[in-house]
């Protein structure tokens, strides 16, 4: 018995989703027989699920209330295989029908509410823990004779800290108490009462305040600022609101701090290799220009998301402005910047997808790609890929110095992948119509030498020298790309109506057959869709329906039902 309590355990882990094709397939729906130990059965199912049914620990769904008839062809679907997971197979083929049952039975008749938004989170916080922002609310009384009371600093040269992003905001402190920055020597005076726990509680309530504009600006010209500005954008972002979380936000930055900042950096005494090259040979009027036009910008909060408006649906638009810090290297709207660094327009999203999602690995090696990649999550990189995809590749004035009629020859090797004239037809095989030629070049000398792990690649192109490299790579860089073709997101409110049709109001259902979704819990949701989209969780309506639904749409169609409440009884 404690075997098949176990295994228990791994069967409902994954019970929940959306509907049952083969629900009603002459499964009987019955009362449990009085031999079943049912307690016994449930009780290390509480482990996961809770003794309610609804208190999900490391994503289980929850339970409490579904609908018996959809439980029992859940199991089911495991026994004969429809759903396909080696180990819930075996955990329940070692039940007897009448335990199966049991269980189904067990969590269909509790009445556990169900609150699956998650704890501690919400649209107003952005993520960040409400008992983080509390104590760090406490500690930060000792910094408002400087900082100001919401952190909106009142003094001139010293910084706003209000909506200042969490990793910098601990890095930061972090130098001023060891006495690595210079310029605050007061700083140094907390170095032994704040400890870890404490900058991390700092971190947390500063980042929470809304940001504002400092009450002090400086001298200086905007409009020459702006121009300067052009050069920040790929770190700092658009208007200077930073979307890396290691990096800072300036707009709205006490003008007088931007300035002193500034002119420490590109006189070495704060160390930053990046921003010394960034600022050498800046006179200190241009450095004002710069302070002014920062200081005069609107501050978005990084607890607000990618749009900075909480609940707005708007995946292309997020990808422009997470694209923005992008535009230093790759160019505006990805249309070619550095020479060396690939154009960006011209590739399909499912290729910049895998693509970003390499660099943020380490599986392609590039120390910037991965500083700019690693913080974001799976849904930021669709949404930059998507806004790339959707882009007009203009004409490439980068071109290379090799034979284009030679290169057009060798390109014949090249056209069964990467289609005829560069335009590729598979969207997971980039495009090399309009390509940066140094780019191309390089890329293939590493796939030549192996540093590049792709087998068809290494065999294409190891036998070409550094002049037919240089041919072939003019020959693609001298062509015209295309935009590829890109699907753009649905509204939630169009995926909602769909959904509802089977899943009733709200996902309330009242089909025995289909699964309740309303307040289920929202990562188990998304886990769950994304099975279907990906046709590792079987049934033919659900896996046709999402075939290509985007992660933005299944994450807010998943954040939607979580926040629906069941209707009193």
């Amino acid at each position: 018995m404690k075997l098949r309590c176990i295994c228990s355990a791994f069967i409902l882990m994954a019970l929940v989703a959306c509907g049952s094709e083969n629900a009603g397939t002459g499964v009987a729906v019955a009362s449990v027989p009085e031999v079943v130990d049912e307690q016994g059965i449930t009780a290390i199912c509480d482990t996961c699920h809770g003794k309610d049914g609804a208190t999900s620990i490391n994503g289980a769904p929850f339970l409490a209330g579904q609908h018996q008839q959809y439980l029992i062809a859940a199991i089911r679907e495991y026994v004969v295989g429809e759903r396909q997971h080696t180990a819930m197979r075996d955990a329940v083929v070692a039940l007897t029908d009448a335990e199966r049952l049991s269980v189904a039975v067990h969590y269909a008749r509790l009445d556990t509410p169900w609150k699956g938004a998650g704890k501690g989170r919400s649209a107003s916080t952005g993520g960040i823990d409400k008992h983080a922002v509390a104590a760090g609310k406490r500690i930060a009384r000792q910094c408002t004779s400087c900082h100001g009371g919401k952190g909106i600093s009142t003094r001139p040269g010293v910084p706003n800290l209000a909506g200042l992003q969490p990793d910098y905001f601990k890095r930061s402190l972090r130098t001023y108490l060891s006495g690595e920055r210079v310029g605050a020597d007061i700083m140094k005076n907390f170095k032994y009462s704040l400890s870890t726990r404490d900058i991390d509680n700092l971190a947390a309530y500063f980042a929470r305040l809304k940001p504002g504009k400092a009450a002090l600006a400086t001298q200086g010209s905007v409009k020459w600022g702006r121009k300067s500005a052009a050069g920040c954008v790929g770190c700092h972002g658009a208007n200077g609101n930073s979307i890396n979380p290691d990096i800072p936000s300036l707009a709205g930055q006490d003008g007088r701090y931007l300035k002193t900042s500034l002119q420490y950096y590109r006189d070495g005494e704060r160390k930053n290799a990046m921003m010394k090259q960034a600022v050498a040979g800046f006179s200190d009027q241009k450095i004002a220009n710069l302070a002014a036009y920062y200081s005069r910008q609107k501050p978005a909060s990084p607890a607000s998301g990618e749009s900075g408006k909480p609940g707005v649906f708007d995946p292309l638009g997020d990808g422009a402005r997470l694209a923005a810090s992008c535009d230093g290297c790759h160019g505006k709207n990805g249309n070619g910047g550095q020479r060396g660094v690939p154009r960006l327009t011209g590739l399909a999203l499912d290729y910049l997808f895998a693509a970003i999602q390499a660099y943020k690995a380490g599986e392609r090696k590039n120390e910037t790609m991965q500083m700019f990649t690693r913080t974001l999550s799976d849904v930021a990189i669709e949404k930059v890929s998507l806004f790339y995809a959707t882009q007009a590749p203009s004409e490439n004035k980068q071109l290379g110095k090799g034979d284009v009629v030679a290169g057009e020859k060798i390109s014949a090797a090249c056209a069964g992948c990467h289609g005829e004239k560069g335009i590729s037809t598979d969207p997971k095989i980039p495009g090399l119509a309009g390509q940066d030629a140094a780019y191309l070049a390089s890329a293939i000398r590493e796939y030549a030498s192996g540093k590049r792990h792709h087998q068809a690649m290494t065999d294409t192109v190891k036998g070409l020298d550094k002049q037919a490299i240089g041919d072939v790579a003019t020959w693609y860089a001298s062509l015209s790309g295309a935009r590829p073709e890109a699907r753009l997101p649905e509204s939630p409110t169009r995926w909602i109506v769909k959904c509802n049709r089977c899943h009733g109001p709200a996902g309330y259902s009242a089909q025995p057959d289909k699964p309740i979704l309303t307040g289920q819990m929202e990562s188990y949701l998304v886990k769950s869709l994304i099975a279907y989209r990906d046709g590792t969780r079987k049934h033919s309506m659900m896996n046709a329906m999402l075939a290509e639904i985007s992660l933005s749409e299944i994450n807010a169609l998943a954040a939607y039902y979580a926040r629906q409440s069941r209707p009193e009884k």
